[in-house]
Parts: structure tokens; sequence; C-alpha cells
């Protein structure tokens, strides 16, 4: 099963998890960035977080390629910002309060996700993430 949602069909995310417009070659962190790699461990594969800013998978929302194991810090109007979040089948997710995988965490989210961060005590507080 895929992920919940998708990214934008006019942006793509490129190797340094930016997204950047079709045909583009840009690969600032400038306003295209929603998540940032901040530890780079050898990731063991390519999943994707679908994070939204309101409850039950609702208005602005993206879905994060990201690679196992790998810590990202959420940007770009995602950091302390996200309601509802759903990993892909066969992974699990942890989001954190701070930067850098650090601090106040939910673990073990798994698909279809969490349709309500409110329930978790963790709604709009969530700053990086990690997914197995």
């Amino acid at each position: 099963m895929a992920a919940i949602g998708s990214a934008s069909p006019m942006a793509i995310p490129n190797a340094e998890n930016t997204v950047v417009a079709r045909g583009s070659t840009d690969k600032s962190t400038a306003p295209g960035t929603f998540h940032t790699q901040v530890s780079k461990p050898t990731p063991n594969a390519v999943t994707h977080l679908y994070v939204c800013i309101d409850k039950g998978f609702s208005d602005r929302c993206r879905n994060l390629e990201s690679g196992t194991n790998g810590c990202y810090d959420l940007g770009n109007g995602f950091n302390n910002a996200i309601s509802s979040l759903g990993p892909d089948t066969e992974t699990t997710c942890t989001i954190y309060d701070n930067g850098g995988c650090s601090g106040a965490s939910v673990g073990g989210i798994v698909s279809p996700g969490i349709n309500d961060l409110t329930d978790y005590g963790f709604n709009d507080r969530a700053s990086s993430y990690r997914c197995l």
C-alpha cells in the first residue's frame, strides 16, 4: 500500500530532500524545504511520512521522502505545526519535540497513522522525526 497522500504534482523532492519545481536543478535549501536531514547513517531504504497541519489529514499536507533510520528536522511551516501524520506501510516512525530527534517523543507510529495528535498531547509540537 502506498503512502496516505502524495506531494504536490508541481514539485518533486530531490536527493537532498528539498522540493524543487519540475525541471529545476536548484538544490538550495530556500523556500521549498519541508525537512532537512540532520543525521546521516547509512539508510536502509526509502520511505515516506505524510504530514498535515490539521487533524484528519486535512489542510496543508506533504508526503516527506526519507531514508530509514535518518533523523530529519521539520521546516517550512511544518515545524511545531503538525496535527496528523502517517507513514508508509511496514514503516514505524517516531516524532520528537526538539530538532535533532531529541526531547519528548511519540513513537510506534504505523500506517494508517495518527488522525489527531491532540490525543497524544503532541499537537503542533513535532520538530523532527525518524522512521525505521
